[in-house]
């Protein structure tokens, strides 16, 4: 699995390619804008250059920010602006794919809804592929499990679907009732996939332990192996070689030198074992 973490690019594409260097990042995603703000980036000439630069050095995932919530964007025009503003970023930019939280409603039948005509309608505008990420089940959380990530698949356009896939955030997961620290339920979450979407419909894994137990329905993302899912549930996942190819970008608390810890732990989990390819 080629390994990475998500990095800010409040400092600019030209200082956000020299920290992944720093770190060694294989993939990094990134905040197109200020992901606590409705306002819209207006991207300079010299942007899309100091991206191309960056783009060139390592792959790229674009992160839906906060505020866009898919799951209302028939009660909201600004959630339909605000994910349409990112995807038309994406374009800009030459991204190729974003990862998006489906979204919370307290009514889920009409958020699964909101949620899939919000994809469909970014699919049309554009030829990047959509990542749907899972939930921890918080609140009125949208894809708080794979059969609910596969409500919202279910209404995207057929012909567009070879764009979608998931990414699944271990953390998320771990909240949400799934216990992957068991190999045999980790192996059955990966068959439900399989057997719910196709093969090959994990497209990206968020490498995230968790601060919170087992089906706490909280969302508290912490360092590799220092919380509640274990080194040992990591070193299955990062050598599973259904995802030998595949990218892990890590989102952990970002805490004094702790990127460098985390980058240290997750690679001597890696198996030389397992040859990876990154064509």
């Amino acid at each position: 699995m080629r390994i990475g973490f998500h990095i800010s690019t409040a400092k600019g594409f030209a200082w956000t390619l020299r920290e992944a260097g720093r770190l060694g990042c294989e993939v990094v995603q990134i905040f197109l804008k200020n992901p606590r703000a409705w306002t819209e980036k207006i991207l300079t000439d010299s942007d899309v250059e100091s991206f191309k630069d960056f783009s060139e050095s390592v792959p790229v995932f674009a992160h839906l920010s906060y505020l866009p919530n898919i799951a209302k964007v028939d009660e909201d025009e600004r959630h339909m602006r605000g994910f349409l503003h990112e995807i038309d970023l994406c374009k800009k930019l030459g991204i190729r794919a974003m990862v998006v939280h489906c979204g919370s409603r307290s009514q889920r039948d009409k958020g699964i809804r909101a949620a899939s005509e919000a994809i469909n309608r970014g699919l049309k505008e554009s030829d990047i592929a959509v990542l749907l990420e899972n939930s921890a089940g918080q609140g009125h959380g949208i894809g708080k499990n794979i059969a609910e990530l596969f409500e919202i698949y279910q209404g995207i356009s057929i012909k567009d679907r070879n764009r979608v896939s998931l990414c699944l955030d271990t953390a998320h997961l771990f909240a949400s009732g799934y216990d992957i620290r068991v190999w045999e339920i980790w192996d059955a979450l990966i068959k439900e996939v399989d057997s719910r979407f196709g093969p090959h419909k994990v497209g990206l894994f968020h490498l995230n332990d968790s601060k919170t137990d087992l089906d706490s329905k909280v969302d508290r993302h912490w360092h590799i192996g220092q919380g509640k899912i274990g080194l040992d549930a990591f070193k299955n996942i990062v050598n599973d070689l259904r995802f030998k190819n595949l990218m892990g970008v890590m989102e952990t608390p970002k805490v004094d030198s702790m990127d460098e810890e985390n980058m240290k732990t997750i690679r001597s989990l890696l198996s030389p074992l397992v040859s990876r390819s990154f064509s």
